[in-house]
């Protein structure tokens, strides 16, 4: 293969992080399995991996569809080659270091360039690089690549080992994930399948230069009355010992402030630190909280004896350009009466952290594309949400990712990658974990999304619970305290900005009690895990929960592409087995059993399994936001699914939200008011809930009403709230409602008027399942992207769903006589390039033709 193939999916650099004479090695390459005799090479697309060039060269089907999965683990069991041929001219040859440079490998792999081994690698986590100046010529060149199996090496380093180090394992999976730094939800997950490929997963390239190279830079920001001190930090390459200027700049703040040290460098490696002030520069705010304004930091090295270089860049071929928010930002424990706080804060204003966590948004690299991060990260944002976790169990996500959570105000919880399991600590594993993080904070840490990094997801639970009679327990918490000390001492010393937490769930380095509700971060699983009531969160008083979930199925649409019609059932082969839960469908049975009236069609089981868990983060997330200041975050599991599957995420496969994302965008709401019904079963207590900076005045309003209409009782107080705050601000009565209510036909609702971005919400005297439910009779019109429903009898969560659209609110209540317009857009595309086509997505002479209206009703076996 040669530079005339131009196929090349988009880079998975950002912008600015390359200095020097580049030349990407990115696009059409060639493998085949290793040890192969015949001369047999298929195409392949880098960056990319093995699965995805397998299936379009057809030679495997679609892992995702039915249960092609188990016919294709061979594919990890298998050794790879990849290959390609490059062409360099003279002057490019002649730089004093030529480096190449594999941003990713996955994961076990030797590289060599004509013949001559240049790079190994055993990490899928960090850059690999080598001066290969004495290997490539001018002209033609050969680049080869040899991935080793990884189900063999995690195995044989597993049977090699001393002692037995336990992980968790899944329905479908691949053994000793632990052994190995790959993502550990390749090897299947109880959400996901068993795909543990290998590939060239990021930037290949070449970099060549004479002068000293900025290799990374990181920054640290003094605040100071509106003013910031930053202190920057650059590591540099030397080829040539000598004088050089290093200059860092920020050209878009006021008066183009920079500094310029000179500084005597040998050849090597250097840091070297300067100081740049910043008068008044924007704040960048959590989304909610105010606005993201980022600029840009520039940092160049130079020849000192040789005139300045003209232009903003200086050098830009050896120097880095980093996108920076000027922010200060807190994780805030401090003991109090009831244990010890844990809150974030930015610029001195504590955040309720508001969220959901985050996995891998494709099953192989060779699927994504940097518009899907886009899409859900915006999705995020329109739900209200202020922070993302990434989960520790799948990888370290591209600089795109990172990116769009700096644009929208998502702050990020960042996991290491370790999770449900736990893990060697030989010198050889705890060196590559270390360096691993040393890459990783280096290349994030500029970021002003990044909040906090966090030691693994869920191995403190593993030591104290799950695995505590392992014979080798002493041990194993020794191996976990060193990797934890060793990931701890690398933040400390790469990015002392950012505060570092040993583990999620956790209560603090050295506590071990990952689910003390006084201290720490908490992870709720009783609910899903042991089928109990909704109302056992509210029992729950955490300090801030950064895991708890329940199940849904995605839409019908979307399971169509992966399970034939006749599967569509919830205890049918396929469908269980794009179940990945042991217990999942019967856990969502059973409670909808309880819930609702049970539904004799497959699209109503999912329509009500939809509801059912927008319902359960419902009452969670309400109840914990009204325990604020002393509950301040809740991210609940989890935002996205990387394949077509019943899971806990409020966005499914492909984009399209579920009915727990719409209900997000209302109970994440910066003004919530709520109903919490009281211990005492005769009282309803409204509430209101003030996330904003300042204090909210407005009038509440009160109402019952029959579903046919009629008003039992009303009131309408006048509340203020203060900044940050949560109170109960009246108590409805059961004695104050007419004597003849029948609570089968009747809704509370709550409304407030003192804020534009908050919801009205609702609440029932019976469960829905006794609920006397009317029949609607829906009015619907189509006009000018939006459509409008009228009811004439009360209609409980009605969700509009049609063909290739998005609707921007879903699955709402309507009161007799009410009308409600939902706006809707295409799916995956930009608005402003559909603005005028908008009615061409829906019939509007004939609606119900491409639209479908579901709501609690048509759920029932009469309707």
């Amino acid at each position: 293969m040669t530079d005339a193939s131009p196929v090349e999916r988009v880079s998975t650099s950002r912008s600015g992080d390359v200095a020097g004479d580049v030349k990407s090695l990115n696009g059409r390459w060639e493998f085949r399995q290793a040890g192969s005799t015949d001369d047999s090479w298929l195409p392949a697309t880098v960056p990319g991996d093995v699965y995805t060039d397998l299936e379009d060269n057809d030679v495997i089907p679609d892992p995702t569809v039915a249960d092609n999965e188990l016919d294709v683990q061979w594919v990890a069991k298998t050794d790879w080659v990849y290959r390609r041929t490059f062409e360099v001219d003279e002057p490019f040859v002649h730089h004093d270091v030529l480096e190449l440079e594999c941003l990713g490998l996955d994961t076990v792999a030797e590289v060599s360039i004509n013949g001559t081994t240049v790079v190994e690698s055993e990490t899928m986590y960090r850059k690999h690089a080598a001066d290969v100046g004495a290997h490539v010529r001018a002209g033609e060149n050969m680049i080869t690549i040899k991935f080793r199996s990884p189900v063999d090496y995690a195995t044989e380093r597993r049977d090699a080992h001393a002692y037995e180090v336990p992980a968790l394992r899944y329905p479908v999976d691949q053994p000793a994930r632990n052994f190995i730094r790959k993502a550990q939800c390749h090897f299947g997950w109880d959400w996901g399948p068993c795909l543990p490929g290998v590939g060239i997963w990021r930037d290949v390239r070449l970099v060549g230069y004479t002068a000293p190279r900025v290799e990374s830079v990181t920054v640290e920001q003094t605040h100071a009355a509106g003013d910031v001190t930053l202190h920057v930090r650059a590591a540099l390459t030397v080829p040539n010992g000598g004088s050089y200027a290093v200059r860092a700049a920020v050209p878009e703040a006021a008066g183009a402030p920079e500094t310029v040290r000179t500084v005597d460098l040998r050849p090597g490696e250097a840091t070297v630190r300067l100081d740049v002030d910043v008068e008044d520069p924007d704040q960048w705010w959590p989304n909610g909280y105010g606005d993201q304004p980022l600029y840009d930091l520039r940092v160049s090295a130079f020849d000192a004896e040789r005139d300045r270089p003209a232009g903003p860049d200086l050098d830009g071929r050896t120097g880095l350009t980093r996108r920076i928010g000027f922010r200060k930002i807190d994780l805030v424990r401090e003991a109090d009466g009831n244990g010890e706080t844990f809150r974030f804060e930015v610029n001195g204003e504590p955040i309720f952290a508001k969220g959901a966590n985050w996995i891998p948004a494709e099953p192989t690299r060779g699927r994504l594309e940097t518009s899907t991060y886009d899409d859900l990260l915006t999705s995020a944002a329109a739900a209200n949400m202020n922070m993302i976790r990434v989960w520790g169990g799948g990888y370290y996500e591209l600089d795109a990712f990172y990116e769009r959570c700096d644009e929208l105000g998502l702050l990020v919880w960042q996991d290491f990658m370790f999770s449900c399991a736990l893990y060697p600590a030989d010198d050889a594993f705890v060196d590559r974990v270390e360096r691993e993080a040393r890459y990783q904070t280096r290349r994030l840490s500029t970021h002003p999304s990044l909040a906090v990094w966090c030691g693994n997801n869920e191995n403190e639970m593993s030591i104290e619970s799950w695995f505590d009679d392992e014979a080798h327990i002493d041990q194993l918490r020794a191996d976990y305290e060193q990797l934890v000390d060793s990931l701890g001492d690398v933040v400390a010393q790469e990015d002392p900005e950012r505060s570092f937490w040993p583990g999620s769930p956790s209560s603090g380095a050295g506590e071990y009690a990952p689910d003390d509700e006084t201290r720490g971060d908490i992870h709720f699983w009783d609910v899903w895990h042991d089928g109990a009531s909704f109302d056992r969160y509210l029992e729950v008083e955490p300090r801030f929960v950064s895991e708890f979930g329940y199940q849904s199925f995605a839409s019908n649409e979307t399971l169509a592409q992966v399970v034939p019609e006749g599967h569509r059932n919830p205890t049918a082969p396929l469908m269980e087995h794009h179940q990945r839960h042991p217990n999942g469908n019967a856990h969502q049975l059973e409670q909808m059993a309880d819930t609702f009236r049970v539904p004799f069609g497959f699209e109503d089981f999912v329509y009500l399994s939809q509801v059912q868990q927008g319902l359960a983060m419902k009452t969670a997330i309400e109840h914990w936001r009204r325990l604020q200041p002393y509950c301040m975050g809740t991210l609940y599991w989890q935002l996205n699914d990387l394949w077509p599957c019943a899971s806990w995420s409020s966005i499914e496969y492909g984009g399209d939200w579920k009915a727990l994302h719409h209900l997000a965008r209302r109970f994440y709401a910066p003004v919530l008011v709520s109903v919490a019904p009281a211990e005492d079963g005769d009282t309803f207590d409204v509430w209101v809930t003030n996330d904003r900076p300042t204090a909210r005045t407005g009038r509440l309003s009160i109402t019952v009403r029959t579903f046919d209409g009629k008003t039992l009782f009303e009131a309408s107080p006048e509340v203020r709230i203060e900044a940050g705050g949560s109170r109960s601000v009246y108590s409805l009565e059961i004695d104050d409602l007419p004597r003849d209510v029948d609570p089968t036909r009747s809704m509370i609702r709550v409304d407030f008027d003192g804020d534009d971005d908050t919801y009205a919400n609702h609440a029932f005297f019976e469960p829905y399942k006794r609920l006397d439910l009317p029949d609607p009779d829906l009015d619907v019109t189509v006009a000018d992207g939006t459509v409008t429903v009228e009811a004439s009898g009360a209609a409980l969560f009605v969700a509009l769903s049609a063909p290739g659209v998005r609707f921007t609110d879903n699955y709402v209540h309507l009161e007799a006589g009410e009308r409600a317009s939902f706006e809707y857009k295409p799916v995956r595309i930009d608005p402003a390039d559909a603005a005028g086509d908008a009615d061409s997505l829906l019939d509007t002479e004939s609606p119900r033709e491409t639209l479908s209206i579901t709501h609690l009703r048509e759920t029932y076996a009469d309707q």
